[in-house]
């Protein structure tokens, strides 16, 4: 009875041993993990969102036309192109282009192109949408516009599909440097292409269809080497206590069955279950069967 008694405090101390170990392997495994990902995301820096996922600005807050005098437009940063953005400001009836050659869903076409000027005095370029070929743009809006689009970088002359000479209200691409031609206030070197077809009170609005941007813009990330190394640590870390834990249950198996088993050596630590379980050692020295002259004594009183 007391042998038995021995040996179920025996089993309860292993179990506490190994609910203690599990729990405090898999807590510092936790915390490694956490302490790795928290690295990681310090290593993959975002620098800048992608620009359409952005609130949208007015776009004097991301063209300006006011370098060297106003005669050339500072360039687009990276995070600028495709930034929505609110356009405030009055149509200039000087430009009402069209710009051939552009095709939308497989059908050839044209862009309907105006100038609108900003309260600041500047003018940004907008395509007020798209026609198909053979097709005239309705009119563009006079007065006040307030409307939503989308930034583009200006074209350069790589992008026309023909040099040759266009007739009178058309251009081959969209471009600062032609539109400054055509007003005497500074233009940005951007464009806009608006969100909603855009034209004038009482015209045909459906002629025309919205141009999608070309460049939708892209959010920027920049890695840091160091802090994704820690990243990489914390997470070894993680599992090196595992295959401690792991290695340590091994362990704890094995002496608990030496204890069950009788041998002293591998009894556990404060566990007398072995010790009390153990059977005891026979001493199996070979024994003389008759006494001295070889007598048999064993019948001897």
């Amino acid at each position: 009875m007391a042998h038995s008694l021995r040996t179920g405090t025996g089993a309860r101390r292993a179990a506490t041993q190994v609910v203690v170990l599990t729990a405090v392997a898999w807590l510092v495994a936790a915390v490694c993990v956490v302490l790795g990902l928290w690295q990681w995301n310090r290593g993959n820096v975002v620098i800048s969102q992608a620009p359409a996922t952005l609130p949208v600005v007015d776009v004097e807050q991301v063209v300006s036309a006011a370098a060297d005098g106003g005669s050339a437009a500072a360039a687009l940063s990276r995070d600028e192109v495709g930034r929505r953005v609110a356009v405030s400001g009055t149509v200039d009836p000087a430009v009402d282009l069209l710009v051939p050659g552009r095709a939308l869903d497989g059908r050839a076409g044209s862009w309907a192109l105006s100038l609108v000027r900003l309260g600041d005095g500047t003018g940004v370029p907008l395509v007020r949408g798209w026609v198909p070929e053979g097709t005239a743009a309705p009119a563009a809006p006079t007065g006040p516009v307030d409307l939503l689009g989308v930034v583009q970088p200006p074209e350069v002359s790589d992008v026309a599909p023909s040099t040759a000479a266009l007739p009178e209200g058309q251009t081959w691409v969209v471009s600062a440097a032609d539109l400054v031609n055509r007003v005497d206030y500074p233009v940005a070197s951007a464009y806009v292409t608006a969100a909603e077809p855009v034209a004038a009170a009482g015209a045909d609005a459906t002629a025309l269809r919205a141009v999608p941007p070309a460049d939708p813009g892209e959010s920027t990330r920049h890695l840091d080497w160091r802090n994704l190394a820690y990243a990489a640590q914390w997470w070894v870390f993680a599992g090196f206590a595992l295959v401690l834990w792991r290695r340590a249950l091994r362990d704890l198996r094995a002496d608990r069955r030496a204890a069950l088993a009788g041998d002293p050596e591998r009894v556990l630590e404060g566990d007398p279950a072995g010790a009390a379980g153990a059977a005891p050692r026979q001493d199996r020295s070979p024994q003389p069967a008759d006494g001295p002259g070889g007598r048999d004594v064993s019948s001897t009183r």
